[in-house]
């Protein structure tokens, strides 16, 4: 559902978020509360939570198309934004009764969804950092190529428990204009040869993420690589502490010809290679 906030709001929720930026003060605010322009759309839909969390609605997923204000060198800029904030289970409740609270993976699947529609959802990534309101383990900097356009991440937990919320809560913001570049599909053919697919866990130090390993087997896989993706992680028995398995699937395949064992044995060995020497990363016996 798509909420409308006010453009102003209270400059204490605004530092939460934003505490290093100068906000615009209004010079006869309605009230208190609305007394500076927003620099984030964060401080509005953390509004629109609470009001429905304290009506008792239990389930929240809410979208903001607006604009932030920002003071760079003393001129006013207004930059729109695409925002949201979710609470709550996954999934509606069902006949089965089976629920679990959203995550942040949900959210972030959200996004990857959003990026999709640009025709390019490889130029978007997403790393890990810190931000003022936001759960110090569960933030990420959004990123278009080398540029950060946005955060995700969990309300930081003395937001929750400040504002009495009865669970997580996950927020976002991107830029805009971000979303509005993209490129068109292009047409491939479909080969009629047939597919091959290798698995493959590899044990990495504890701080290595996915998107390292993707950013890897992306340059070290030959062209006959169509799709790879991570199905499992480890961490117990059989691997030392600060270390975890990374499970992904390979999938091999040509446009002229059938793959033999010997070139996809190959393949492979490029891509253990490769992640040895660049996340160093070692096979799971």
């Amino acid at each position: 559902q798509e909420a409308i906030t006010f453009s102003f709001v209270d400059e204490t929720v605004q530092k939460e978020f934003d505490p290093d930026s100068a906000a615009l003060p209004l010079s006869n605010p309605i009230s208190n509360d609305l007394a500076v322009m927003r620099t984030s759309c964060f401080s509005g839909l953390l509004g629109a939570v609470i009001h429905n969390a304290n009506r008792q609605v239990e389930r929240l997923r809410l979208f903001e198309m607006g604009l932030r204000f920002r003071l760079v060198d003393g001129v006013l800029a207004q930059e729109p934004v695409v925002a949201g904030a979710v609470m709550g289970s996954a999934q509606p409740p069902g006949w089965d009764g089976e629920t679990r609270p959203v995550d942040f993976f949900d959210v972030k699947g959200d996004l990857e969804a959003l990026f999709a529609l640009s025709g390019d959802a490889s130029q978007f990534s997403f790393q890990a950092c810190e931000h003022p309101g936001l759960h110090p383990g569960q933030t990420a900097a959004i990123m278009l190529g080398e540029r950060v356009i946005g955060h995700l991440g969990a309300l930081h937990p003395r937001l929750v428990s400040g504002h009495k919320l009865p669970g997580a809560v996950y927020l976002f913001e991107i830029e805009r204009d971000a979303l509005a570049t993209g490129s068109v599909p292009v047409f491939a053919t479909m080969s009629k040869f047939p597919a091959v697919r290798r698995d493959l866990s590899v044990i990495v130090d504890e701080a290595v993420e996915m998107a390292a390993v993707k950013s890897v087997v992306e340059q070290v896989g030959p062209d006959v690589l169509k799709n790879f993706g991570l199905f499992d992680v480890y961490r117990g028995e059989g691997i030392d502490s600060g270390r975890k398995s990374f499970s992904i699937g390979l999938t091999f395949q040509a446009n002229s010809r059938t793959l033999n064992d010997d070139e996809i044995e190959v393949a492979v060995s490029a891509i253990v290679d490769g992640l040895r020497a660049h996340v160093g990363a070692v096979l799971r016996g």
